[in-house]
């Protein structure tokens, strides 16, 4: 009977302590900023979230045209025809799947 208090009890606390073993995190949103270059354009920058680090591809939009020959597998871009009044989205394409902008 002792042994299936202490069993029952091991169980129960280490139910508990995979509980509250989940990490918290900030809601971020994408982060996109873009910096003028002197006479090569923009640098765009973005954010990767966590849970699409894998198998995400990214299009950029400079003014609402995708200026991107092919989907992008990392998280910036020398645009060379952006100006300092360029406007840009990002939209992720996870595992195909196009996300919002």
């Amino acid at each position: 009977m002792r042994s299936k208090k202490i069993l029952i009890t091991a169980m129960l606390m280490t139910a508990a302590m995979s509980m509250s073993a989940q990490r918290h995190t900030d809601k971020l949103d994408r982060g996109l900023v873009a910096v003028p270059g002197a006479s090569s354009g923009n640098f765009v920058s973005w954010r990767i979230f966590a849970e699409e680090y894998y198998d995400t591809e990214y299009n950029l939009y400079r003014n609402g045209v995708k200026i991107n020959d092919t989907p992008l597998k990392v998280s910036n871009f020398v645009d060379a025809g952006g100006g300092q009044t360029s406007s840009y989205q990002v939209e992720a394409i996870v595992r195909g799947v196009a996300q919002e902008k």
